[in-house]
């Protein structure tokens, strides 16, 4: 199993919790208005990889890490590919994993009803930062968001509680 990224980098403060290795994912069909990162819209761009060795880079014993954040672009437009990272990041003992979407957790939750991976997803994530990024809430950005609408969620306590945790910090 193949994911198209745009790359990957060590040692990021800003993406969640501790110090993260952290990977792009190419291709995103919102296409918010005033994206950071317009060059990561194009889903023919970036490089394919396989999810093993991406695994292998992400998890590289050279670096320290909390855990590991996939971003984008928009990791769930590759939701077999991101399953088969998330899955292979957990058997290499991966202690923490966040995801950012620009679709919600709902949107989520409904997309999974025929897409199968995407609910073997939020089973298995720590983290989910969603929404789409709004401009015009840039200004109201909080703890790893860049609008003011994106929640950073707890998965592990709202798949506990069967509601909606945000994650405190």
């Amino acid at each position: 199993i193949t994911v198209r990224i745009a790359g990957y980098y060590h040692n990021s403060l800003t993406e969640g919790t501790g110090r993260r290795s952290s990977v792009l994912f190419q291709s995103c069909p919102l296409k918010c208005k005033g994206c950071y990162v317009p060059e990561l819209h194009d889903q023919n761009s970036g490089k394919v990889i396989s999810v093993k060795k991406l695994a292998e880079l992400l998890l590289d014993p050279k670096f320290e890490r909390d855990g590991v954040t996939i971003l984008g672009g928009e990791p769930f437009a590759q939701p077999e590919g991101l399953n088969a990272l998330v899955k292979r990041l957990r058997s290499k003992n991966c202690p923490h994993i966040v995801c950012y979407s620009g679709y919600t957790l709902e949107v989520l939750r409904e997309k999974a009803v025929t897409q199968s991976f995407i609910g073997e997803i939020l089973s298995d994530i720590d983290i989910l930062i969603d929404g789409a990024y709004v401009e015009s809430l840039s200004s109201g950005a909080g703890l790893w968001t860049g609008s003011g609408n994106q929640r950073v969620i707890d998965l592990v306590e709202t798949r506990k509680s069967g509601r909606t945790i945000l994650y405190r910090s």
